[in-house]
């Protein structure tokens, strides 16, 4: 194996979306919002706010930048604070939002009906 992007990388990437999508393609994507929907509305009833693909991918970049500085033992409610905190995280989502998504999008949610 040599080091760096494999032959397919090179080839389908093009930007950030496009890089994404290898790890997440548009219809695993479609699967995840559509069961937000469902358990959204089950949990949350009419106050549940539909999240669109937009939301969802910057969900996953928010997850995983976090990840990034955990590594360093940072703690996920600090990347959101007002002094100590990356300006980028409440830019993007509330930590509130993040927490509600997360609650949605769990394994032990998948077991659907409707």
């Amino acid at each position: 194996m040599h080091e760096g992007p494999t032959r397919m990388a090179v080839t389908h990437v093009q930007d950030i979306v496009s890089s994404f999508e290898l790890f997440i393609p548009d219809d695993i994507q479609k699967i995840i919002l559509d069961c937000t929907k469902i358990v959204g509305r089950r949990v949350f009833g009419e106050g549940w706010k539909e999240m669109d693909q937009t939301h969802l991918r910057a969900y996953f970049g928010l997850l995983n930048l976090a990840r990034v500085f955990r590594s360093k033992e940072e703690s996920t409610e600090s990347l959101w604070d007002a002094e100590t905190g990356r300006e980028l995280f409440p830019a993007t989502m509330s930590l509130e939002n993040v927490h509600i998504i997360s609650r949605i999008i769990r394994f032990d949610n998948l077991e659907m009906t409707d």
